[in-house]
């Protein structure tokens, strides 16, 4: 009995310590679940807990705030939840159904992904809760019990609405970039630090002429873009460049898959990556325009110089000229009246007539100074180039000599132009001599003519040039040719690569004045060893040419009896202008003013039947003058003369019809038929 009831006891007691476990137990599985839920009730996602039934045991705030339901109303709940399979196990309920209320979306509802034991998946709905479209990052893990059978599910929602739409901005940017850099003229490329490409765009395919497998990311160094001669430069650059936050710009030759070549510049700029260069981005632009415009803009600079030089130069020249030709009147006229006065024996006829010669030699040297100036005199016809070149053929077979071949080759149906002849006859004779001088023994000099139309493209690389139609006159020889250095300067006045004595280097530069003179244009190439060509293009004149007369030159001297009124503001020039007048017969008035002039036509009761007058004086001009004395003495002639030529009777040194002029310095023959031709109008 006693045994019994220790027994009893024994197990009373131990019911008791079973008993006690329990609840400790219990309490600390009720105080892990109180943990459990106050851990998810301050979590940020929204959370809730479900049983192995599919009941709401934890709902916590953020849940409640996501979907305007209250843990009150949910907790127990679970009828209304929509269940999948979870590893074949009892069934864990997801959320969908309970932020939806809708069947109808269980169908568009994407698959979920395995993460381990938990499920994961992005959820986007049409319309949440009246927000509009949304969408949500849904994960459910299983829950375990001590011996690892699932008692439940727990689940996590959080809307990711802004993360896709900054995603979705960021998406449409990109697309945006990759739009706007397939869209611009330029190139652009990306590599990576140790210089490969791993983008480009499509204009630098055609840029570099290179098919798409050849950009392929990471295949082509950036290198390989620039021509080997610049290489190491852009190398050095571009090392630079990762040192240092700035971004260069630098021009290289680039390298075409053809291996032609071509300038570009190019901009670049590192590309950061947590502070560290992780490569460089830059743009290229093909440069090959711009450097021609540079091009051009040089050489309309250079020729800008030059022009500016040589109209100073022509400024000196034609001053000093004038200047000159009044000195030469008076030494090759007073030289011709002394000689008039000398017996046929007399021993001074042999001196004087060195002198003339001297002084006519000097003339033709003023002359070649006032063609480099435009300043020479001329009265332009209407010529038919071929004809009038065959005319002077032989003229210039006795200029280049018996040992060099004159070839001429006339072009076909040759429109007419405008011009001096004795201009034309300065052209090719300089151009003869010069090519002669270039042949040394036995060769051959060409003239050419030939119709051309210059268009903009020829135009367009050769500053200066005009479009339109000319006539060309060529002059070809097979001489000793010449470099660039001598080209630079070759129309420079007093230039000459010949030996002291036999050139004055006159010649090229008033060929070079007379064809400005006429609005034409010149083009010289040559090289050495294989001869020169002198091109020459006179504008295209739509009148026809001019029957031909008879040169006056030949003409001899005629003297006269009518009444010459002689105006010359230089005394020594009056002087002798009046001795040769009237070695020819004429009766003289001679003035030495306008002023003086006008009185004496006023105060004279005589016929006054020439007036022969400088062209420019003090107190007026030759032409101011002519009108005035023509208003005193109507149908009175007028002949000018001058050392050059002025404004006030010629525009740029053409001569109006029907206005006579002499040059100074002239002979006792030329003014005798100057003024016959001058009465006889």
């Amino acid at each position: 009995m006693t045994d019994s009831i220790e027994k009893l006891r024994t197990r009373i007691s131990e019911l008791e310590r079973q008993a006690a476990q329990l609840k400790r137990a219990e309490d600390a599985l009720s105080e892990s679940e109180r943990r459990l839920r106050q851990i998810i009730e301050f979590l940020p996602d929204a959370t809730f807990v479900i049983d192995i039934e599919g009941k709401v045991t934890a709902w916590n705030k953020a849940m409640q705030a996501l979907t305007g339901l209250k843990a009150s109303a949910m907790l127990g709940k679970g009828d209304f939840l929509y269940a999948v399979p979870f590893y074949g196990k009892p069934r864990l309920v997801l959320i969908d159904m309970v932020i939806a209320q809708d069947q109808e979306m269980a169908s568009s509802y994407p698959s979920f992904h395995k993460e381990g034991d938990r499920l994961v998946s992005e959820v986007h709905l049409a319309d949440f809760m009246g927000r509009g479209p949304t969408w949500l990052w849904v994960t459910a893990s299983p829950l375990y019990d001590p011996d690892g059978q699932i008692v439940g599910a727990i689940e996590s929602i959080r809307d990711i609405t802004g993360h896709k739409r900054v995603e979705e901005a960021l998406r449409e940017s990109q697309e945006r970039y990759r739009e706007l850099v397939a869209a611009l003229p330029q190139g652009v490329f990306e590599c990576d630090a140790d210089g490969f490409i791993q983008y480009v765009n499509d204009i630098t395919f055609e840029m570099f002429g290179f098919d798409r497998e050849d950009f392929f990311p990471g295949k082509y160094h950036v290198l390989q873009m620039i021509a080997p001669e610049d290489r190491d430069r852009a190398e050095a650059n571009v090392g630079n460049l990762f040192k240092s936050e700035k971004s260069p710009s630098a021009e290289y030759l680039a390298l075409r898959k053809n291996g032609s070549k071509f300038p570009m510049q190019v901009y670049s700029s590192r590309i950061m990556r947590e502070g560290v260069p992780t490569g460089m981005r830059g743009i290229i632009i093909d440069i090959t325009e711009r450097k021609r415009a540079e091009e051009d803009r040089e050489k309309l600079r250079v020729q800008l110089t030059q022009a500016q030089k040589m109209e100073s130069v022509g400024r000196l020249a034609g001053g000093v000229a004038h200047d000159f030709n009044n000195m030469l009147s008076v030494i090759l006229g007073r030289t011709e009246l002394a000689l008039n006065k000398l017996s046929q024996g007399d021993t001074l006829r042999n001196d004087l007539t060195e002198i003339r010669k001297a002084a006519r030699r000097s003339s033709e040297l003023t002359r070649q100074l006032l063609g480099y100036a435009r300043r020479q005199t001329i009265s332009p016809l209407v010529l038919d180039l071929n004809k009038t070149l065959a005319g002077m053929l032989k003229m210039f077979s006795r200029l280049i000599g018996e040992d060099i071949d004159l070839a001429w080759r006339p072009g076909k149906l040759l429109w007419p132009v405008k011009m001096d002849p004795s201009q034309l006859d300065q052209i090719v004779a300089n151009l003869c001599v010069n090519a002669r001088d270039a042949i040394e023994g036995v060769g051959k000099v060409t003239i050419e003519t030939r119709n051309v139309t210059l268009d903009e493209n020829y135009c367009a690389d050769r500053p200066g040039f005009e479009p339109g139609d000319y006539v060309m006159l060529a002059v070809s020889d097979d001489g000793s040719g010449m470099d660039k250095e001598v080209l630079q300067y070759l129309f420079d006045p007093f230039f000459t690569t010949k030996e002291l004595g036999k050139g004055t280097g006159l010649g090229l530069a008033t060929v070079y004045g007379i064809v400005k003179q006429n609005e034409g244009y010149i083009n010289v190439s040559s090289e050495p060893g294989k001869g020169t060509t002198f091109k020459i293009y006179i504008p295209r004149h739509r009148e026809q040419p001019a029957a031909a007369t008879k040169e006056s030159g030949t003409t001899p001297p005629i003297g006269g009896t009518e009444t010459v009124l002689l105006v010359e503001d230089e005394p020594t020039l009056l002087k002798m202008g009046k001795a040769m007048l009237e070695t020819l017969g004429y009766q003289v008035l001679a003035a030495g003013s306008p002023s003086e002039a006008v009185r004496l036509v006023r105060g004279g009761g005589q016929r006054i039947d020439l007036l022969v007058t400088d062209v420019v004086m003090p107190e007026m001009n030759g032409r101011e003058l002519a009108a005035r004395v023509g208003g005193l003495c109507p149908g009175i002639k007028t002949l000018f003369m001058s050392g050059y030529t002025a404004d006030v009777i010629a525009h740029h040194g053409v001569l109006a019809s029907g206005v006579s002029f002499i040059h100074k310095p002239f002979t006792i023959k030329d003014l005798s038929i100057k003024i016959k031709e001058a009465l006889s109008d």
